[in-house]
């Protein structure tokens, strides 16, 4: 009987749920250079991401008593220097249809403000 795969398993999970854990404990105040979890989290994406897209930010990591280590004022001019956010718009992807009951609604609410000379909640 083969129970190695059930205790590699729980090996797996448990591995899984400190990771996630660690990410509760995340504390990088005071800290100028941060590991690549740490990296990471302070981007706010996941270590899969961030190793795939920091080289194209010019993010280069030092290797410091063999760990790697990004400059947390590096990662906050790659957040600053990025594109800014278009509101409304999604990336690459046409727009989000609408219900015909919200487009019934603002149809409804362009009738009233047209009506009452409002604009944008303010009185023309």
């Amino acid at each position: 009987m083969d129970t190695s795969s059930p205790a590699r398993s729980l090996e797996e999970e448990i591995a899984s749920l400190r990771k996630e854990l660690a990410v509760f404990r995340v504390n990088l105040s005071g800290k100028d250079w941060l590991t690549v979890e740490e990296a990471s989290f302070y981007c706010g994406v996941s270590v899969a991401q961030f190793y795939a897209k920091a080289p194209e930010l010019g993010l280069a990591p030092r290797n410091f008593m063999g760990k790697k280590l990004y400059e947390k004022a590096a990662l906050y001019r790659a957040i600053y220097d990025a594109t800014p956010w278009a509101r409304g718009t999604r990336q690459g992807l046409p727009p989000a249809p609408i219900s015909s009951d919200l487009a019934d609604a603002m149809a409804r609410l362009a009738r009233y403000e047209r009506k009452k000379g409002l604009t944008m909640g303010r009185r023309k």
